[in-house]
């Protein structure tokens, strides 16, 4: 999930930018794109030895909110990219300090390091997540945390979509961890309607603005509570044994087990969820809406750049291998511009790149000047 704003990725980036396989039984071959991408002279997304760790070799980004590339694993590394769900990586380390670091193909190819709760897989057959009252179904995004002590099985961290964009705070339930069957998870979705849907059941409506407890069988353990929502979610009810009725809520991952309150049946099929991630307007990203400056195209080839390299040469972070689009944010002394990059809805970067690389597109709100050199301070008044 992601929080927008100009303030939110001004506040997280700004500063510095200132300043400066899944499984064995997964062999999936790349595509051609993958395959030639490079980024700061790594290879494409493809098949290749794992890194030292648990972690299989090609994952995919699962939902989460705020940056998701970083140009360390240290607490104090700052950001410079966005990924949304779906797209693939892959790892180039072990895990260190909670984020692994990871390449990403495409046509912004970049690398930078990735929290590991980001680092998922699809599942490629409906089944229960052993170890927790949750479901899951072909597609569905999950969490790879690494093998299972039993044979055969991984572990994973599974948070139920319950509908809704990924900055809402009732659109996830709490993620909890279980197992399930390695064979059965893979770095790319599963061709729809090759395998089986989780079963049918019929439409009904929650009560408005009631927080519903779940139980794992009637008179049972409650397990969770669905959070209120106004107006009232839906769910499928798959059985029935009054006053319970036996439930699966959510869109996948699901939750399911029983529930004993008042339901109301839907006029018609079961509505869809609304968006997880926003949809582009035309042919510009919805990246290009979170911010206010000009809007530009970006020259295929142009290279990104954010902060420097230990040899106080700017550091390359990607080069476009499309032309792209570009919000301005700020101007830099000489020909540079800081800007918000992307060239679909992949992946966003924030960084540097000439001004003679850019197209005016659209003219935006004025960009904030760059802030004044710090001014000397006389010792009798430093703090």
């Amino acid at each position: 999930m992601r929080s927008w704003s100009s303030r939110g990725v001004l506040g997280l980036l700004l500063l510095s930018a200132s300043l400066v396989a899944l499984t064995p039984g997964c062999k999936r071959r790349p595509n051609g794109a993958e395959e030639e991408a490079t980024a700061a002279g790594g290879e494409g997304v493809g098949e290749a030895p794992p890194p030292t760790g648990d972690l299989p070799r090609v994952l995919t980004i699962g939902p989460g909110t705020g940056p998701a590339l970083y140009m360390g694993s240290g607490t104090s590394a700052p950001a410079f990219g966005y990924l949304n769900p779906g797209v693939r990586v892959r790892l180039e380390s072990g895990v260190q300090g909670g984020r692994a670091e990871v390449l990403v193909a495409g046509p912004l190819p970049t690398k930078g390091w990735v929290p590991t709760e980001r680092l998922s897989a699809y599942v490629q057959e409906r089944g229960r997540v052993d170890g927790t009252p949750f479901y899951v179904g072909p597609n569905d995004l999950v969490t790879v945390l690494g093998p299972a002590a039993e044979e055969g099985k991984m572990r994973i961290s599974v948070r139920p979509w319950l509908g809704g964009p990924m900055t809402a705070e009732t659109s996830f339930l709490d993620a909890r961890v279980g197992t399930f069957d390695t064979d059965l998870l893979a770095d790319r979705p599963v061709e729809a309607g090759s395998v089986e849907a989780p079963t049918e059941g019929q439409c009904f409506r929650l009560p408005a603005g009631q927080s519903v407890p779940v139980y794992d069988r009637p008179n049972g353990e409650a397990v969770l509570n669905l959070p209120p929502q106004d107006p009232p979610a839906t769910v499928v009810v798959l059985r029935e044994r009054a006053p319970w009725y036996g439930i699966r809520a959510g869109y996948g991952p699901y939750v399911v087990g029983y529930v004993q309150v008042p339901l109301t049946a839907c006029e018609g099929p079961r509505p869809p969820p609304a968006p997880m991630v926003p949809a582009p307007a035309g042919e510009v990203p919805s990246w290009m809406a979170q911010e206010r400056g000009n809007l530009y195209r970006v020259a295929a080839g142009t290279r990104v750049t954010f902060g420097r390299d230990p040899d106080g040469r700017p550091r390359t972070i990607a080069r476009l291998r499309e032309q792209g689009w570009a919000r301005e944010l700020r101007r830099q002394d000489g020909d540079q511009i800081d800007a918000f990059i992307a060239v679909n809805e992949d992946v966003a970067l924030r960084g540097l790149v000439p001004a003679s690389a850019l197209t005016l597109v659209e003219a935006g709100q004025p960009a904030p000047a760059a802030p004044a050199a710090a001014e000397p301070v006389p010792d009798e008044f430093a703090d």
